[in-house]
């Protein structure tokens, strides 16, 4: 007989739009516990990518600083906050954020060391408990 075990803390990656900032939720956020700071792009599939940078990377100068952004740890989530970055990818998706977040999907590409947030995805309006 195979029995097929459910682990309850196996969860999907997911990112959550608002008007001023994303959020990533535990499982999205692992790969950042160490990060420094973030870059933060669209790539040629209209997806967001979210680039983890060590300390070391940043110092090395060759990055444009404005570009560098803070991701803010908690105990469940971690976020990066900036309306002028949410307004710009908006504007590039043709996606208005507001106060109640968009939750996408998330996937870790260990290749590229990137978070993809499949925003070609139908993204679902965060429920409220």
């Amino acid at each position: 007989m195979g029995i097929q075990w459910f682990n309850a803390k196996e969860r999907a990656g997911q990112a959550s739009f608002y008007n001023n900032n994303i959020t990533l939720n535990t499982i999205a956020s692992v790969p950042f516990e160490s990060a420094y700071r973030v870059q933060v792009g669209i790539d040629e599939n209209k997806q967001v990518v979210i680039e983890p940078l060590s300390k070391e990377r940043v110092e090395r100068g060759d990055l444009d600083e404005y570009n560098l952004l803070e991701i803010q740890f908690r105990k469940n989530y971690s976020r990066i906050c900036s309306t002028a970055l949410l307004s710009k990818i908006g504007d590039a998706l043709g996606i208005v954020f507001s106060k109640d977040a968009i939750r996408y999907e998330t996937e870790w590409d260990e290749k590229s060391n990137l978070l993809i947030i499949h925003m070609t995805q139908e993204g679902r309006p965060h429920e409220r408990h």
